[in-house]
């Protein structure tokens, strides 16, 4: 039942001119949908960086940066008082009226002679 095989292997049939024509043809055909599907894909990452770019502009615009968040728990909110003004006299000169709202630092840096220690 075994199938005895020559050891003679079977010459290569060589294509002939006609079937390697016909396989160049059916080469470009693809390379040219590889191009297209390659041409379809540079244009959607190109509307896709567009769309994030649009998205990050609109999270500007809309929402405050970061920046002034930081800088906002960097300070505190304070309504100016008349006895403000009285004490700080340059907040006058500055144009602050009564009732307007000042950014007051959390953390003023002192001089290294005016921090204050602890006696024992």
């Amino acid at each position: 039942m075994s199938e005895q095989t020559s050891p003679v292997q079977e010459e290569q049939k060589v294509p002939t001119k006609d079937e390697l024509i016909a396989f160049i043809k059916e080469q470009v055909e693809v390379k040219t949908a590889q191009l297209e599907l390659q041409d379809l894909n540079t244009k959607l990452a190109v509307a896709r960086a567009e769309e994030l770019k649009a998205l990050s502009f609109i999270a500007q615009v809309t929402n405050p940066s970061s920046q002034a968040k930081s800088s906002e728990d960097d300070h505190m909110h304070h309504i100016i008082t008349q006895e403000d003004l009285d004490n700080n006299p340059e907040l006058a000169a500055e144009g602050v009226k009564v009732g307007d709202e000042i950014l007051i630092p959390n953390n003023i840096p002192q001089a290294p002679s005016e921090k204050r220690s602890l006696k024992k």
